[in-house]
């Protein structure tokens, strides 16, 4: 702390300082032209930095903002979800689609590396730090802006948290119109699935059950597989799962209602809403409404911003932010479980329900997945969001003219509950002969298995909370002498988060701050700092110093180009300096703990082990956090006034990434804890385009279009040693695809009359082969195939490229918005991602499309599977090119068209009367028939069709 009141005491004196000059109190109208970034703009345009806001013409970091009108063109029960796409340097990796669990993860330029991956953002909300989930549950309504900041320049004064990149977010504030201003929003639509697996009926199951038999020299179990055509046979069932269980359609709504006003005094914002998504399972209800239900999500929020101005000097501002969520999901199964059993179900495994009216069921599955939607109980989730935001500022003009004291504290936490109901009862198994027919007693009645019993149960209980208390206190300046202008914060900061599952909170505390300089508004220098510790690390290492420098260079202020009548604007700016990441999964590591371990010592002959303790790892005196420097170039340019562009290019270089020590042999005993000598690269750049005009006719147009890209490599990384140097992580990509080189299939030349592989032939190490199995590529040439013929293969799930293209109009109360995304060098892996839908028969599971072609000996040269086969067969599950595929996609993201009624007659006093058709995730391409983000496993995401209205008055 006295380093801390050494630098408080320097930053004072030297703002202090800087009034030894005469302050020109006026500026001319030709300076003042000049930080205009468009002709519509008659305001200087702020930059929202989270804990600190610069004008837009003087920023020189790399930021991008985006406004609330334009996250509500997208429909989604999560805010984060409304980000797809809009943000150059922002990936949002789409989470499940089952309404309230859809949570994304979200990168920003990328990954830098294996530790701080996704979901490592630190997130703002007017100026306070928050976790994610309570930004998730906002309303885009009440969104002003959303601010991405990327470089040094823009996230030093975060520090610590600082080096996976900010996202700050501003909400509605009053306005000083003297009027007051209601609006209202509603919308109502429906959803459907994007895309569902294909899988085979029961004659399609059976048969090609009765062929893998065959190839595994079995005899074959479905005798008269025709019998499996129908579609009312309880003995020989053909059902569709999909069917049963899914509607093609559910709802969503959302409706709030907004108070917008204030004077020189008082201003306000005060917003309510409720949001409800239904899920798509279908008949939920058809036994008892106790007993089953729908997948559903409802939300209200209330947010009511309060600004005043006190007296002349003091301004005060208050934020009060509510949220309940409601979720419901059927007891007895997740929705990753139900989607997993649904797809994996076989159409002849067992009738939904048998002939006498009982649940249908197979002792090998054990799954009826209807009877557990419709009367396995209820699982419900309550969670309750409560965020309070109390800042002031008070001029101190007294002592220095342009300096002020600003300070507020912040309180945010969350609680979820659960009340989940269970009802089990029994299901009934045919039970069938050597030759698939049922077997009767001799009363000539269907003989049955019973499986499972009656019972109930309650659960009531919380699972989850966490809360974060925050700080902020100092000084801020601005002012200007003459053509020398100086702006300038200095902030003692304190957080403390806590949440379940953590025996010590994170706590942080130190200095942040920032001098601006520029003259004549041509030439801009940016210094800033922040000097946080953590109670993480160990006394004395505590705290870090993490400095960022930026400079802007305004050209077209200069003589030069101050009249061109084609650029408009112009700035170069470049940066340079530190972050770094503290993370959460990793504390404590200069600390040795201790164990308890089973079994340490024996007391007699009959004694069965006593507990005891054992040393844990052995710490790492130095641990400390992962920093990371990150070198940023950016040119800003507006032409002819219609124009704006973004150009940005980096570097950034990762170090002290924590991963375990290798090279220990095991007959030492020791273990270490993490060490920080990890090292990746990243690299790349991002371009944001945005065109706007009007004709003479009143015609409004405009387009847009954003591409960034990330490309990372590990430096350096603790590896075992290898004897080739493709087996090693070092100098590829974090988290590129690896797996065996593709070389087609055995075939049958392969082997000898005995079944054995003919010499030269390439040999699994990973089980015995036949004709139809997978072979792949020996590249170490010893003519076996093990783990040193693992390569690295593509790209990352994670894209390295992504897009964004925008276009609309306006005209004669009509208008038009179309947003369409794409992403480029990504790679999947099926086996990864969708193992039982490539996997068939093996484990009982089904079969899908993608085996509508395997190997057999007609289809050797056109196969475009494996052989079938009811056994595992290791050598055919193991990672290889043959699983991976293009993970590129394109979606239309939205598409709106809406027209807002004349104001004349009765309408005459409203401001805005609009009515609107959307859509989101209409269109798109396809990875192997299924839908390219999560390839259609789990909950499926959906596409939507939404009718709204919005007044305003």
């Amino acid at each position: 702390m006295k380093n801390i009141n050494i630098k408080l005491f320097i930053g004072l004196l030297f703002l202090a300082g800087l009034d030894v000059t005469q302050a020109q109190t006026k500026k001319t109208a030709q300076l003042e032209s000049a930080i205009l970034l468009t002709a519509k703009s008659d305001t200087v345009k702020l930059i929202d930095g989270g804990i600190r806001s610069e004008q837009s013409w003087r920023n020189t970091g790399a930021t991008f903002t985006i406004s609330g009108e334009d996250l509500v063109k997208t429909n989604a029960g999560n805010l984060l979800n409304t980000l797809q796409g809009r943000i150059p340097g922002l990936t949002v990796s789409t989470g499940s689609g089952e309404p309230g669990y859809d949570a994304p993860t979200l990168y920003v330029r990328g990954v830098s590396s294996w530790n701080i991956t996704g979901n490592r953002v630190a997130i703002y909300l007017d100026g306070f730090q928050v976790d994610m989930n309570s930004l998730s549950a906002l309303s885009p309504n009440e969104i002003e802006s959303v601010t991405l900041l990327k470089d040094a320049a823009a996230v030093a004064v975060y520090g610590l948290d600082g080096g996976a990149g900010v996202l700050s977010v501003r909400t509605k504030e009053g306005t000083k119109s003297g009027k007051t201003k209601i609006e209202t929003n509603a919308r109502y639509g429906s959803m459907r699935p994007i895309a569902l697996p294909q899988v085979m009926d029961a004659y399609g199951y059976t048969t090609a059950y009765n062929q893998a038999l065959q190839n595994d020299g079995l005899p074959i179990k479905y005798y008269n597989t025709n019998l499996y055509k129908a579609t009312d046979d309880p003995f020989h069932p053909n059902v569709n799962w999909y069917d049963k269980m899914l509607t093609n359609k559910s709802a969503t709504q959302n409706y709030d209602l907004s108070f917008r006003g204030g004077n020189d005094k008082a201003r306000f914002f005060v917003l309510g809403g409720y949001t409800s998504f239904t899920g798509i399972y279908k008949d939920a209800t058809d036994v008892d409404k106790d007993f089953g239900t729908n997948a559903k999500y409802n939300r209200l929020s209330l947010r009511a911003n309060i600004d005043l101005n006190l007296n002349k000097n003091l301004s005060v501002k208050a934020t009060v932010s509510g949220i309940t969520e409601d979720r419901k999901t059927p007891s007895g199964f997740t929705a990753a479980s139900v989607f997993s059993a649904i797809m994996s179900l076989p159409s002849a495994a067992f009738p939904v329900k048998n002939l006498d009216g009982t649940w249908g069921n197979g002792s090998v599955y054990n799954f009826n997945p209807v009877q557990l939607l419709r009367q396995n109980g209820i699982y419900s989730s309550h969670t309750r969001y409560l965020q309070t935001n109390v800042s002031f500022k008070e001029k101190l003009d007294i002592l220095t003219k342009g300096l002020a004291l600003s300070g507020g504290v912040s309180f945010a936490n969350v609680y979820t509950g659960i009340y989940q109901t269970t009802f089990t009862v029994p299901s009934y198994e045919i039970t069938k002969d050597a030759y698939d027919n049922p077997v009767i007693d001799a009363k000539g009645n269907v003989v049955y298995k019973t499986l499972g019993a009656t019972g109930q149960s309650i659960n009531d209980g919380g699972n989850d909370h966490w809360n974060r208390s925050s700080s902020i206190f100092g000084f801020d300046y601005d002012r200007s002498f003459g053509k020398h202008s100086f702006t300038g914060m200095i902030k003692y900061t304190r957080s403390s988060y806590t949440h379940d599952g953590q025996v010590y909170p994170v706590a942080e505390q130190g200095l942040r701050g920032n001098v601006t300089y520029d003259y004549n508004k041509k030439y801009i220098a940016d210094f800033s700092y922040s000097y946080l510790g953590s109670a993480d690390f160990q006394d004395g290492h505590r705290y870090g110093f993490f400095p960022a420098i930026g400079l802007g260079w305004v050209a077209s202020n200069e003589d030069f180009l101050k009249n061109n009548k084609v650029i408009s604007f112009l700035k170069v700016r470049g940066s340079y300096g530190k972050t770094a990441n503290a993370n959460e999964d990793y504390r404590f590591q200069y600390e040795q703990w201790a164990s308890y371990t089973g079994g340490v010592y024996i007391l007699g002959t009959t004694d069965g082990g006593r507990n005891g303790r054992t040393e844990g790892a052995i710490p790492n005196s130095n641990f400390t956090w992962e920093s990371k420097q990150t070198a940023n170039l950016g040119v800003d340019l507006t032409i002819l006034n219609k124009l704006n562009a973004t150009l940005d290019v980096f570097k950034e270089k990762r170090t002290g990434i924590l991963e375990q020590p290798v090279g220990v042999p095991d007959y030492t005993g020791f273990n270490f804890r993490n060490t920080n000598t990890g090292e990746v690269e990243n690299s790349g750049f991002e371009v944001a385009l945005q065109y706007r005009d009007k004709t003479k006719s009143g015609f409004e147009y405009y387009g847009g279009a954003t591409m960034s890209y990330a490309h990372n490599k590990i430096t350096k990384k603790a590896e075992d040693p290898q004897p080739y140097d493709y087996l090693y992580a070092q100098g590829r990509r974090i988290g590129q695809m690896q797996g065996f080189e593709n070389a087609g299939f055995y075939q049958v030349a392969d082997f000898d009359a005995s079944g054995n592989l003919n010499p030269g032939v390439v040999k699994s190490t990973y089980g015995t082969v036949h004709p139809g199995d997978l072979k792949y590529v020996d590249l170490n040439g010893d003519g076996l195939i093990n783990n040193y013929d693992l390569a690295p293969m593509k790209y990352a799930k994670l894209p390295e490229v992504t897009l964004g293209f925008n276009l609309g109009f306006k005209y004669k109360g009509f208008d038009f918005d179309a947003f369409l995304q794409g992403v480029m060098n990504r790679t999947v892996s099926l086996m990864d991602d969708a193992f039982n839908y490539t996997h068939p028969l093996a484990n009982n599971i089904n079969i899908t499309a993608f085996s509508n072609n395997p190997w057999t000996p007609a289809t050797a040269t056109t196969a475009t599977s494996p052989r079938l086969s009811t056994l595992v067969n290791n050598n055919n599950n193991l990672p290889a090119e043959f699983w991976l595929r293009n993970g590129n996609f394109w979606k239309l993201r939205s598409i709106e068209v809406g027209y807002s009624l004349p104001r004349t007659g009765a309408l005459k006093k409203m401001d805005v009367i609009r009515i609107f058709l959307n859509g989101n995730n209409l269109l798109g391409n396809k990875i192997d028939g299924l839908e390219p983000e999560r390839l259609s496993m789990g909950y499926p995401l959906m596409k939507t069709v939404t009718i709204g209205l919005k007044a305003k008055f």
